[in-house]
């Protein structure tokens, strides 16, 4: 008996011990998945970068003139005549089309096929910087450029433009913002480039943008990342600052507009011109609307 009661304090001894040491190695565990976690955090932090975006200009507005808005029954003409007639309805957030010219310049249009379909320039005619703004587009509408833009944003020093650039690649995309950063600086109004909002396509392009400029505000558009998935963009956004995501109207489904909010996101959906639509979306969560004819006085917070 005496032995039997020293073998089962032995056990005990032993198994007391094994959970000491169980434990011990639990809480080393746990304090070094805590320490990883952090150090991966800081290391995407320092990959990524992180930016103290300002969104205040989505407080007042509701809609986002598409192409700077439809003129006379025209879209996509990001023309002079659409920008003023649009302002003037009260429009202040206005999205455009840049690209880029046969000869290299920031032109705001959506595509050479569109310039030679609505200025009657026929094939045989340069898509060049010079041809693009000699000839009118729907008739009788004038076309702009890059330091047409910056001189409309010295003018009209309550409006933001977003870019919808159209390039992925670097060497485009610098070559895109370089001009307009240029643009403003030479006009001597550096600081309209705070109103500018530049649009990013993926990850790399934030840093493109970045280093030519310390832009105040940027917005991830999906609709050129075919890859993209809700909650790792959530992720994405929060860890770089950007707090604005730009979808398709098709995908402005509940639980992504939920996803993104609870990162403190806000989303915008494009292009919806029916206005029971935009309606339905807005009450769905979704910040901004971007649009061709629906009217600023119908839609105010």
């Amino acid at each position: 008996m005496k032995n039997k009661k020293k073998f089962i304090l032995i056990i005990a001894a032993v198994v007391l011990l094994l959970a000491g040491c169980l434990y011990a190695a639990y809480r080393v565990y746990d304090i070094a998945k805590e320490k990883y976690h952090s150090f991966v955090e800081r290391l995407d932090a320092l990959e990524y970068g992180h930016y103290d975006f300002d969104y205040s200009w989505t407080e007042n507005n509701v809609l986002v003139a598409h192409a700077l808005g439809g003129y006379e029954g025209h879209t996509y003409t990001n023309s002079l005549q659409a920008f003023e007639y649009n302002y003037g309805l009260g429009y202040r957030v206005f999205e455009v089309d840049f690209d880029l010219s046969s000869d290299y310049y920031l032109i705001c249009c959506h595509d050479e096929d569109y310039w030679r379909e609505n200025s009657g320039s026929g094939e045989e005619i340069a898509y060049s910087l010079e041809n693009f703004k000699s000839l009118p587009i729907c008739g009788n509408l004038n076309t702009l450029d890059g330091k047409d833009i910056i001189d409309l944003m010295i003018a009209y020093p309550d409006i933001y433009v977003i870019t919808d650039n159209k390039y992925k690649d670097e060497y485009r995309v610098r070559m895109q913002f370089t001009q307009l950063v240029k643009y403003a600086k030479e006009s001597g109004h550096p600081e309209v480039l705070d109103r500018v909002i530049p649009q990013i396509y993926h990850e790399k392009m934030l840093e493109y943008i970045m280093d030519l400029y310390d832009f105040k505000s940027v917005i991830y558009t999906i609709y050129k990342d075919p890859d993209w998935q809700t909650d790792t963009l959530a992720v994405y956004c929060s860890r770089t600052g950007i707090g604005f995501v730009t979808m398709w109207a098709r995908y402005a489904e509940q639980d992504r507009i939920d996803a993104w909010e609870r990162f403190g996101i806000r989303t915008a959906a494009h292009t919806v011109d029916d206005p029971e639509e935009a309606k339905a979306l807005l009450q769905q969560g979704v910040t901004m609307i971007y649009t061709n004819t629906l009217l600023p006085e119908d839609f105010k917070r």
